[in-house]
């Protein structure tokens, strides 16, 4: 009895290694479906309380509802956070401002296009400023933003204010779409048991089953996906006949600034500023007539000017919009 105990034993191990084996062999096998759509740090910041998102949106990801951005205090119009330097509605110019989170008024009170909205008061320019800009977005979600949304505030002028989220993955791929992917992939496999062997056996015996596939995504370098969303925003400026400027934005040790790392500052990070910086840099004299360089607009400052790898402390806020009031004199770009 106990020699049928062992062998019964035998057989129920060597079975199961088996079937691992099957598994193993299946997930090889079949395309690579477990791979995400976007990189999963930021997934994680639309659940993150403190930036509040509460929408899903079909074409961008997370956002703000208007709802919500209006119970903020914030005038909303064209999906755009709205400042205006006068109550005088007669010939205003228009600026459309896109970013990330450095450049998203929800967030930060006393930003820089705060700042900005002064300083264009303080020298009588009269202005409606739309700030698109949503933390997490990079240059193609600013473009999809100025397709959909920002294309509608008629601009006089198109600000990006870009760089720091290129490094998190180069693709136009919503949460949105992330979910719907993650979600049908489950039903697609419809087996807690050996998914890869069962959705393997199906497509073997041509058995009927939804069946969801990942196309591999073959993402461009960093400076190449900024510049070449930089030249279609400036394309499309072109079109519709206003001008576009685009600025590659300082982060954590991008120009000769230095200071104490913050004690919450993530190296991965900033070994990926290290080496997509310098590569983005050489892509602005390429392009002088649309693209400024603003990476060393804090060399000659002293003090802790960052709060993390890009996020900027409000003492300094006033640096950037004062560096981008006056590149767009130099430009010639308010309205006489």
């Amino acid at each position: 009895m106990k020699q049928e105990w062992k062998l019964l034993t035998g057989r129920i191990i060597i079975t199961f290694v088996l079937l691992m084996v099957m598994e193993l062999i299946s997930s090889l096998v079949l395309p690579d479906s477990s791979t995400p759509l976007i990189n999963s740090n930021v997934l994680k910041m639309d659940v993150d309380p403190k930036y509040g998102f509460n929408q899903i949106d079909q074409l961008l990801g997370w956002a703000k509802t208007k709802k919500k951005l209006i119970a903020e205090g914030f005038v909303v119009e064209s999906g755009c956070v709205v400042l205006s330097t006068t109550e005088d509605t007669a010939r205003l110019m228009h600026i459309l401002i896109t970013g990330g989170s450095t450049t998203d008024i929800s967030l930060h009170a006393n930003n820089w296009p705060v700042e900005f909205c002064k300083i264009l008061k303080e020298h009588g320019v009269k202005a409606k400023i739309y700030v698109a800009a949503t933390a997490g977005y990079n240059t193609g979600q600013e473009l999809l933003k100025l397709i959909r949304d920002g294309l509608t505030a008629k601009p006089f002028v198109h600000l990006s204010y870009s760089g720091a989220n290129e490094f998190y993955q180069c693709a136009y791929v919503s949460h949105y779409e992330q979910c719907f992917y993650e979600n049908a992939f489950r039903q697609s496999t419809s087996s807690w048991l050996m998914p890869n062997t069962v959705l393997l056996l199906r497509n073997v015996l041509k058995l009927n089953n939804t069946e969801v596939e990942l196309r591999a995504i073959d993402t461009l370098p960093t400076e190449e996906f900024w510049a070449n969303n930089m030249r279609l925003m400036h394309g499309v400026a072109v079109e519709n006949n206003y001008k576009f400027i685009g600025m590659l934005q300082p982060v954590l040790g991008s120009g000769k600034f230095h200071q104490t790392l913050p004690d919450d500052t993530h190296e991965n990070e900033i070994n990926d500023y290290k080496n997509s910086f310098p590569e983005m840099k050489k892509v602005v004299p390429q392009h002088p007539d649309f693209l400024v360089d603003l990476t060393t607009m804090f060399d000659t400052c002293r003090g802790n000017v960052f709060m993390d790898n890009c996020h900027i402390n409000e003492p300094y806020q006033k640096v950037v919009a004062i560096n981008i009031y006056e590149t767009m004199v130099e430009r010639n770009l308010f309205v006489k």
